[in-house]
């Protein structure tokens, strides 16, 4: 995911600290570009209403998630008024120590302006050369650009939810209010259509496009279960291609157990995520924990409680990325149906968060919990991950039925809460902490 900051100063000629306006815009600048985030320096320093306008200009041809107006002096705060008038987006206001400039009077001062007029904003002050200000700067910016990226996301439903899990169905409104993204709905047979399609042949073909994928792990499906999967791979594939999306959930328990797993794995390594069961939102919220980790997520299950180390087993099938497996990968069928491909390994150790979202209406909801994935064994067929916690596991317990968390789990390597807890604040969407 893109991380767009577009850098504007602001100064006034008559003070003190005017002559070094540009040299702070560019130090601040080039910090945000050593630590990854694309900043777009204008070069524009606002004094008056013709630099408004070459800023505002300058803004247009860029396509930023959030505004950073650095601030060199004490200036009048009516051309950030002016600027925001043509150029409406989310602000960060950058202060710079100095006891003659005025920097910090002036961001207090447009603070409460802000403050008057109802325009949200965000605060960093310290040196332009301070790698903690840019971070912070990226922090904040992290959730705007997740928020941007979701807003052009395309989800495919396909075939409904699974009867009986109540508790998954979606509610498209609040998705496209507090999420973004649109549900493309899709039958079924879009799917199992270009399956029947495929031959045999072509099926082997497949296979052996993705030896460097397949042939280092161990199998146990049968030769039929390969063929049947990896069409289904490719059909979700062209799906994909057809409609523009960037997640899937498809209603696999029971008819289609086993046949969309090995496609799951294989797409999630070209960043496009699957969710199992229908559960569209979860399909989003595992997009999101992409963008936000860059690596593959864990779909599962919460199973089970280890009091001897405050631990939770969670798993499902096996559909996960391979990139993110610790040891032997195996291609076997699975669990309860024994037909099919799942992709059975477990999980890398590391620092994990695990978030599910469901509801409807104003009670659409994210529940969050941060924990270390630690070793663990083949103790539930599928990508099994054992996550200590911090927190009394009673505790997590009770805060899940508070809450009413839902049971699908969507896990992704690192602590991503704080940057899920702003955009939940930007949306206006109810966030838990566990």
């Amino acid at each position: 995911m893109k991380i767009n900051v577009a850098a504007v100063g602001l100064a006034h000629p008559f003070e003190v600290g005017y002559d070094q306006a540009p040299a702070l815009l560019n130090q601040t600048a080039e910090q945000l570009a050593a630590i990854g985030v694309d900043c777009v320096n204008t070069g524009v320093i606002m004094h008056d209403l013709k630099t408004v306008q070459d800023a505002v200009k300058a803004l247009k041809a860029v396509d930023a998630d959030v505004l950073l107006i650095c601030v060199a002096t004490w200036s009048e705060d009516h051309h950030l008024l002016d600027l925001l008038g043509y150029v409406d987006k989310p602000v960060i206001l950058r202060a710079y120590p100095a006891r003659d400039t005025g920097s910090l009077c002036c961001v207090h001062q447009i603070g409460a302006v802000f403050t008057n007029i109802g325009k949200g904003y965000e605060f960093v002050f310290g040196k332009p050369e301070d790698p903690a200000c840019a971070q912070k700067v990226k922090d904040i910016a992290v959730p705007y650009a997740l928020a941007s990226t979701m807003q052009n996301l395309r989800v495919g439903a396909l075939g409904g939810r699974v009867k009986g899990m109540t508790e998954i169905a979606y509610d498209e409104f609040a998705i496209k209010q507090y999420l973004g993204a649109r549900i493309v709905n899709l039958d079924e047979t879009e799917m199992t259509s270009k399956v029947a399609a495929l031959t045999d042949e072509e099926a082997d073909k497949l296979l052996e496009e993705n030896k460097d994928v397949l042939r280092p792990c161990k199998v146990t499906s049968s030769k039929e279960g390969l063929r049947e999967s990896i069409k289904y791979y490719a059909a979700l594939k062209a799906l994909c291609d057809e409609y523009e999306l960037g997640a899937l959930a498809v209603k696999c328990y029971t008819t289609y157990m086993g046949k969309v797993c090995l496609g799951y794995s294989l797409l999630a390594e070209e960043g496009i995520t699957g969710a199992c069961e229908g559960d569209v939102p979860n399909a989003i919220t595992m997009k999101m924990l992409y963008e936000l980790s860059g690596k593959p997520v864990n779909n599962t299950d919460l199973l089970d409680f280890n009091y001897d180390d405050n631990s939770i087993l969670f798993a499902h099938c096996g559909s996960s990325g391979f990139s993110i497996a610790e040891g032997e990968i195996e291609l076997a069928p699975v669990r309860l149906a024994e037909t099919g491909v799942c992709c059975k390994f477990l999980m890398k150790p590391g620092k994990v968060t695990a978030v599910d979202i469901c509801g409807n209406g104003d009670n659409f909801r994210m529940s969050v919990m941060v924990g270390d994935a630690i070793p663990c064994g083949m103790e539930f067929p599928g990508n099994p991950m054992t996550v200590k916690f911090e927190k009394p596991l009673d505790q997590i317990n009770e805060e899940i039925m508070e809450y009413g968390s839902g049971h699908h789990w969507m896990i992704a390597y690192g602590d991503h809460s704080e940057a899920l807890r702003r955009f939940c604040k930007i949306k206006g969407m109810n966030y838990y902490q566990i």
